[in-house]
């Protein structure tokens, strides 16, 4: 049991390799049924538009409803798989970080409150003067790629940012609530996010963590507590669950092989961990989600 992992390349189709694609999603789903009619997980980061449909879209083991005007942001090597109760149609891109690096010098990915994290929310519903907009930006960014002339991509990413310009306004009023957030903060958060994923399986302490970072542990408290309305603790924990959880569906490993790779040296602590932060076992997890 292998879940798949898509490369943008495997999506390539101008033969130039730009790590960027965009499409009609009908037209995409039927190009693709094969690989994505499956859960799986990618290495870019992806937006959708559903002019039309309903259905349902699971993204790391949460279900959210497909419907007209709903959008989904997903990050890489997040494990998602949809399913369809009417025909979709919409447009879909996405695009590799080395794209936006080349094409977009002053703003960074995880600037963009959809991509600022792994808690955030990935689904967004818009009113019809905004998918209208929409509809004609995806438009005349599908034109540019199709035209593929020389300077196509660059006016392709200056699309792309409007449209990420749009939506975060939108995202920002829909899931503000009361947790407010600088940039200061966020770019301690964003480094404090690349250090976990890097440690995670070796250092499970916040103390490390504020250490590494130059700052108290109460400091960076503040600081995941304005950004996400979580400690830091639990930031830890949440990032061990996902991890364990998509280990038992796309690997084959026992779950004793899991923990030992997680950094968990006692089995039964392991298992009680993860039955206390996902509300159920380890085995009966694997059991309903494979």
């Amino acid at each position: 049991m292998n879940l798949p992992r898509l490369p943008i390349e495997k999506f390539d189709e101008n033969g130039l390799l730009q790590a960027f694609y965009v499409n009609r999603f009908s037209e995409h789903l039927k190009k693709h049924h094969s690989d994505i009619n499956h859960p799986h997980k990618h290495d870019f980061y992806l937006t959708v538009f559903f002019e039309k449909g309903k259905g349902r879209h699971d993204i790391d083991f949460t279900s959210y409803p497909i419907q007209p005007n709903s959008i989904f942001f997903l990050q890489p090597e997040q494990i998602h798989h949809w399913e369809f109760e009417e025909e979709a149609e919409g447009w879909i891109f996405f695009h590799s970080e080395d794209f936006y690096k080349l094409y977009v010098t002053h703003f960074e990915l995880f600037q963009w409150p959809f991509f600022q994290s792994r808690d955030s929310n990935p689904a967004l519903i818009v009113n019809e003067n905004t998918a209208l907009i929409l509809q004609q930006r995806f438009t005349e960014i599908f034109a540019e790629y199709k035209e593929n002339t020389k300077h196509s991509f660059l006016k392709i990413a200056s699309l792309s940012q409007l449209v990420y310009a749009d939506l975060a306004r939108i995202y920002s009023d829909q899931t503000s609530g009361s947790i407010q957030k600088n940039t200061l903060y966020q770019n301690h958060f964003h480094r404090f996010v690349k250090l976990l994923d890097e440690k995670y399986t070796y250092q499970k302490n916040a103390s490390f963590y504020a250490s590494e970072l130059a700052m108290t542990t109460k400091h960076l408290h503040r600081i995941c507590l304005s950004c996400t309305g979580k400690s830091t603790s639990q930031l830890i924990a949440e990032r061990l669950v996902l991890e364990v959880k998509r280990k038992l569906v796309s690997e084959s490993k026992s779950i004793q092989e899991i923990a030992d790779e997680l950094g968990f040296d006692n089995y039964p602590y392991f298992h009680l961990f993860f039955k206390k932060h996902a509300g159920e076992t380890p085995k009966e997890f694997r059991e309903k989600n494979t």
